[in-house]
C-alpha cells in the first residue's frame, strides 16, 4: 500500500503473545497481540507532546493496565501520531490507520475501545461522537477539550456522543468534563473523579477499572454515572540495595518523549532515607546528578527544577518539570540509579 511501511519484530512471552513495531505514514506504532485473539482492541491516544520531541509509541505490556487485558485475550495498540504538536485531526487518521493495520495482521476487531489522556481525551471524545467510526466506547483521562490557543472549546465537538464515554478525571481538572456532560447529558457520559491533584495523575488500576466499566456498558451494564474512581496503591516491598550514601534501584521506564523516569523505588525507600514531602534529595546516574524535591506531583516545582514523587501506582518517579531527567543524569530503561538524601 502506498505510503505504508511496516517493520514487524519480536515474539515475546506467552502472556502477551506477539509484539510488533513499525511505521504507518510516518507514525510509529506498537501492537501487543495476545496468543489467543478475542477480537477486542484497545487503542491508546496519547496527549500533546512538544514539537521536536522524539516520536514514541511505546507502552509497558507488563504494567497493571496492559497485563490483565492481554491475559484476557485483548489486543492493545498505540501510535506516536505522524508528528508531535497540536495534531487532533491527523491523530484520528493515524488511529484509524493503526486499527486497519490490526485488522489486516490479526483479524476482525469485534470491539474497539479507546483510552486517551489530555489532548488524547479530546481525541477520544471526538471518536465517541463519530469522528472515528467503529469505536464502541471511550475512557478520557484528564481530558482537555479546548483549542491549541486555549480559547473556548474545540469547534469540532458536537456534544452528541454515540458511544459510552467515561471521563476519569483528577479532582482539580473537572471543568471541561463537567461542561461536556452538562451540554451532552448523562445518557452516554459518566464522570469518575480521582481524589488527588495533578494532570492525568491516575493509576493503572484506575484506568483499567474505567475501561472494563466501559466494556460492560457496551454490553448493557450501565455503570455509576458519577463515582469516586480512586484506587489506592498496594503497599510495595523495597527491592533497593544499600550503597554508600543511599539506595540503588532501577529505572523501570525512561520516557522517550519526555525523559521522565519511572523507578523501582517505593514509599518504604523514602522512609528508609528519612525523606518526606518538601525535603531535597539527589538522584545519580552514570553521567550526572540531579537535585530533586520530594513533592506530591511534578507541577509542584518550578519549571526547570527536579521533582521526586510517589506515583498513583506506588512507585517513585523522577522528573524535571519542563525538562528531561533521563538526559540530565544519562540513564535509560534498565539502568541503575542511586537515591540519596
Amino acid at each position: 500500500m502506498k505510503g505504508l511501511l511496516c517493520l514487524l519484530v519480536g515474539l515475546i512471552g506467552s502472556a502477551t503473545g506477539e509484539i510488533t513495531r513499525g511505521e504507518i505514514g510516518g507514525a510509529k506504532f506498537m501492537i501487543a497481540a495476545p496468543e489467543t485473539w478475542q477480537g477486542k482492541l484497545v487503542l491508546i491516544a496519547h496527549g500533546y507532546r512538544p514539537e521536536g520531541n522524539p516520536l514514541d509509541a511505546e507502552f509497558d505490556t507488563k504494567d497493571e493496565f496492559a497485563a490483565p487485558l492481554l491475559e484476557k485475550g485483548w489486543g492493545i495498540a498505540s501510535t506516536s501520531y505522524r508528528r508531535n504538536g497540536w495534531i487532533v485531526e491527523d491523530a484520528l487518521l493515524d488511529l484509524k490507520a493503526l486499527r486497519d493495520h490490526v485488522v489486516k495482521e490479526h483479524g476482525e476487531v469485534k470491539r474497539c475501545l479507546m483510552i486517551g489522556s489530555s489532548m488524547g481525551g479530546l481525541i477520544g471524545t471526538l471518536a465517541a461522537e463519530g469522528a472515528l467510526d467503529r469505536v464502541d466506547g471511550v475512557v478520557a483521562i484528564g481530558a482537555y477539550l479546548g483549542t491549541q490557543e486555549r480559547e473556548g472549546f474545540h469547534p469540532a465537538l458536537t456534544w452528541q456522543p454515540k458511544a459510552p464515554l467515561i471521563y476519569l478525571t483528577n479532582q482539580d481538572e473537572l471543568e471541561h468534563p463537567k461542561h461536556y456532560r452538562t451540554k451532552a447529558g448523562p445518557e452516554k457520559t459518566a464522570l469518575w473523579v480521582v481524589k488527588r491533584d495533578g494532570h492525568c495523575n491516575t493509576s493503572d488500576a484506575e484506568r483499567l477499572q474505567a475501561l472494563l466499566a466501559v466494556d460492560a456498558w457496551v454490553d448493557g451494564t450501565v455503570p455509576a454515572k458519577e463515582k469516586d474512581g480512586t484506587v489506592y496503591p498496594p503497599v510495595r516491598e523495597s527491592t533497593a540495595k544499600k550503597v554508600d550514601g543511599g539506595l540503588e534501584g532501577k529505572v523501570t521506564l525512561a520516557s522517550e518523549s519526555w525523559g521522565n523516569l519511572s523507578t523501582g523505588f517505593v514509599a518504604a525507600d523514602l522512609t528508609a532515607l528519612g525523606l518526606k514531602s518538601g525535603d531535597l534529595a539527589v538522584v545519580s546516574g552514570s553521567k550526572g546528578k540531579l537535585a530533586v524535591k520530594v513533592v506530591g506531583y511534578r507541577s509542584d516545582v518550578a519549571t526547570g527544577e527536579g521533582a521526586l514523587y510517589l506515583t498513583p501506582n506506588g512507585w517513585v518517579a523522577v522528573v524535571i518539570n519542563g525538562g528531561n531527567a533521563a538526559k540530565a543524569i544519562g540513564v535509560t530503561t534498565g539502568d541503575a540509579v542511586v537515591l540519596a538524601k
